[in-house]
């Protein structure tokens, strides 16, 4: 009860969950093997034989949790460990005896438990495997998918990241805004200060617009020096607004090595019926309108 509480309270207090059910596991196997050592050398054998065959069950049991919340190699170790704890118990205490001709039947019963936890550890470890490498490659795989969407060189979500996110809100479209962003004169600065400088301007943009954004907006890398974020709002002052203050992040504070840079931004307002391709146009041509208009500024799409 004193454990099952301490592991209430830890819980509650949002401990490690996998720790605790290890303790747990831990636990029940020290119990059960304390409970199988009492019925073999206390009381009469027989009368106790019923009591140990369920104690045996349940270490089964216990193994099979093992390799629950353990991986493969783990959990045989720690099954072995029991078996190898079990079965000295009951040596112990049938071996001199069967020698002498005494408890034949339980010591006959006991081989066959044990024979079936060594079995069971093994086929365990066999399935256990197998579960392991199935995770692995899962894992690999969510790798593999995440790689292929992110950038690089600012960790953020790539053209295919934003391609599909979009795709993926086609069927709203009222209410979404597109924001194309572009840093101003960004060939000057890898012609002046080389392509690492350059490429330290792009994380530092990114960091900067990451740290800045509204909840539920998504920021990528398009491609090149140009950004993309995705963003809802009811109305277009406050998406606008929100879009002004991602400009002066950027261009209020001076970058190391390079100083002020600026960036210009097209906005576009998607409306029932639009196609990405055609919000994806109306951006781009805003923020040409930016650049056009002497850069370093916010300019929204005509409808």
């Amino acid at each position: 009860m004193l454990m099952c509480a301490n592991w209430a309270w830890r819980l509650w207090r949002k401990a490690s969950l996998s720790r605790i059910e290890q303790e747990a596991i831990g636990f029940t196997a020290v119990f059960f093997t304390i409970k199988l050592a009492y019925y073999f050398f206390w009381g009469d054998l027989k009368q106790n034989w019923v009591e140990i065959e369920s104690t045996f069950w349940v270490m089964a049991f216990v193994m099979i949790l093992f390799y629950i919340v353990l991986d493969a190699r783990r959990g045989l170790v720690f099954s072995l460990a029991l078996g190898g704890v079990t079965l000295s118990l009951g040596l112990l205490r049938l071996g001199g005896e069967v020698a002498l001709g005494q408890h034949r039947e339980e010591f006959l019963a006991f081989v066959r438990s044990e024979m079936r936890l060594f079995a069971m550890a093994g086929l365990l470890y066999a399935l256990a495997t197998v579960k392991d490498q199935l995770a692995d490659a899962h894992r690999q795989v969510l790798q593999m998918h995440t790689l292929a969407r992110t950038d690089p060189l600012t960790g953020l979500p790539n053209r295919l990241a934003l391609s599909e996110y979009l795709e993926g809100e086609a069927h709203r479209a009222h209410g979404l805004y597109v924001v194309l962003l572009d840093l101003d004169h960004f060939k000057q600065i890898n012609d002046r200060y080389g392509h690492a400088v350059g490429d330290e301007v792009l994380r530092e943009v990114g960091r900067r617009l990451r740290s800045s954004l509204r909840k539920g907006d998504m920021l990528g890398r398009w491609g090149g020096e140009e950004f993309m974020i995705v963003m809802r709002g009811d109305n277009q002052h406050d998406v606008l607004a929100a879009v002004e203050r991602l400009r002066e992040d950027i261009a209020f504070w001076p970058f190391d090595t390079v100083g002020a840079v600026s960036a210009s931004f097209g906005v576009a307002e998607g409306h029932i019926g639009d196609s990405i391709h055609n919000l994806l146009e109306r951006a781009d041509k805003a923020l040409y309108q930016a650049k056009h208009l002497g850069r370093n500024r916010v300019e929204l799409s005509p409808a």
